[in-house]
């Protein structure tokens, strides 16, 4: 029998994610963290059967204008021998989040489920309640490139304009890659940041985010800001996170430059990724749209670094009272033409 817990012990779930290494890492304790110092809820559970812990969730308690919700970014997180048992889990968790005193307040939960895409669960998912969500909330896929080769093959497996913008970039030494810890860059990163943000036209994650999620994981060693320069100047970066054995391009920042400093930058991160024992640099979500889209350049920029597609499941959303509703016309209205 399936039983939902809260995890009260912080190293009871930080060692059970240590030992599964999810190809994510918004369910890791220190995301939870970040969203803490937003004025989120967190709420830790274990998902046990006898006595065994099996799987962890950390549900996000959001308050928003749009209303009250709940979110599972990219989990839940479960022992590789009772995968089969993700719908059976799912349906206690409901359970549980129904009858929990201090989770009747959210009018439903947003899911991204750590699942790679299944017609037959999302039949199941859709049948036992579900609906698709009216916006998109965090990545529902992955650009994956695995580091377990030498560096001929991880060059071989490029495109071949990428392979050749790397090896020029490596004959130019007036561009620069500058990697630090230190927290007083993260105003150089906003700065390329919130450009970006103004010239493509897309929402940026706040500042606070970032700048939490970078303090978060230094405070383990695991975040590193990568600096692009061109004769000094700073025109492109990364915030990587180094958890799970996988580096995460999570955040990234450049201006528009003919030089060929980003594939510099990312071929960096991919050798000290690959130094550290990372089994593959996860550089985050692609569009599968074409050339309108506004991720489309983005996309061809992490595609051509070689690699794989993990698409997950799409964004659902479990109604828990009427208020859902309100919310969904909300989104649907204002989120119609945003990113």
């Amino acid at each position: 029998m399936i039983e939902i817990r809260e995890i009260k012990n912080k190293n009871i779930y930080k060692e059970f994610i240590q030992k599964q290494k999810p190809i994510s890492f918004l369910q890791n304790f220190e995301w939870g963290e970040v969203e803490k110092k937003l004025n989120k809820e967190i709420f830790r559970l274990g998902v046990y059967v006898k006595n065994e812990l099996i799987g962890v969730f950390q549900l996000i308690g959001n308050f928003a204008k749009r209303g009250k919700f709940l979110t599972i970014s990219h989990g839940p997180i479960i022992k590789e021998e009772f995968k089969d048992t993700f719908v059976e889990i799912i349906k206690s968790l409901i359970n549980f989040i129904k009858i929990h005193p201090h989770l009747k307040k959210f009018s439903f939960i947003r899911t991204n489920f750590l699942v790679e895409y299944n017609e037959n669960l999302l039949r199941e998912l859709l049948k036992m309640g579900f609906k698709y969500a009216p916006r998109l909330f965090v990545s529902e896929n992955f650009w994956i490139k695995d580091l377990k080769k030498n560096e001929e093959e991880l060059l071989s497996e490029m495109s071949k304009n990428h392979k050749k913008l790397i090896l020029d970039s490596l004959e130019k030494p007036f561009l620069e890659i500058e990697k630090t810890d230190d927290l007083e860059k993260i105003e150089i990163f906003w700065n390329l940041y919130k450009k970006l943000a103004q010239n493509k036209k897309f929402i940026p994650y706040p500042y606070e985010l970032i700048k939490y999620e970078f303090m978060e994981f230094k405070n383990i060693n695991s975040a590193k800001l990568y600096f692009g320069k061109v004769e000094e100047r700073y025109v492109s970066s990364a915030l990587i996170i180094f958890v799970n054995d996988i580096a995460f391009y999570h955040h990234g920042a450049s201006e528009p430059i003919k030089e060929p400093i980003n594939y510099k930058l990312h071929w960096q991160i991919i050798l000290d990724a690959q130094k550290m024992g990372c089994r593959c640099y996860n550089l985050w979500g692609i569009t599968e749209k074409g050339p309108g889209h506004p991720w489309y350049g983005l996309t061809q920029f992490k595609k051509g670094f070689g690699g794989r597609l993990i698409k997950l499941m799409p964004t659902l959303d479990f109604p828990l009272n009427l208020k859902y509703y309100l919310t969904w016309v909300f989104e649907k209205l204002i989120y119609r033409n945003k990113i």
